[in-house]
């Protein structure tokens, strides 16, 4: 479970580094990818899930996000959103509830989940909205404010 969720984790801190920072100097991109919080990347998926966005405590889509996205959005990136949140929840269940058995049909289930996030986003990747959303995954909490 670990696997598949760093897996979409690692695909997004990389499309958001690269498109967040330079090249050169050298070591830059690694230093910003660095600041990358998986707390604040759930809270922005979690915002942008339609019917998560209503759950108790969420905030949904910060207004200056907000704003900056297009409507409808895309299912293919709302995909990737509740991808993550679901694949960070069970890679939480999978660490630490040691009671919990897992099957190799649960596991292959979340690996699939995983390929199908990274099949949406190679079809959202080069969209506006996919530009915001990267950019939110680093600075939700600057634009919260």
């Amino acid at each position: 479970m670990s696997a598949a969720y760093y897996a979409v984790f690692h695909l997004l801190v990389a499309e958001g580094s690269r498109l967040l920072s330079p090249a050169q100097p050298a070591g830059i991109r690694l230093a910003v990818a660095r600041a990358f919080d998986h707390g604040q990347m759930r809270a922005v998926c979690v915002g942008m899930v339609p019917g998560r966005a209503r759950q108790p405590g969420n905030k949904g889509i910060p207004r200056s996000t907000h704003g900056l996205l297009t409507f409808p959005l895309d299912p293919a990136l709302v995909s990737v959103f509740d991808a993550f949140v679901e694949l960070q929840e069970i890679r939480h269940q999978a660490d630490y509830d040691l009671a919990k058995e897992w099957t190799r049909l649960e596991a292959e289930d979340y690996v699939r989940l995983a390929r199908a996030a990274f099949a949406d986003w190679a079809r959202v990747r080069t969209t506006p909205n996919a530009a915001v959303f990267l950019t939110a995954l680093l600075l939700r909490r600057h634009w919260a404010r």
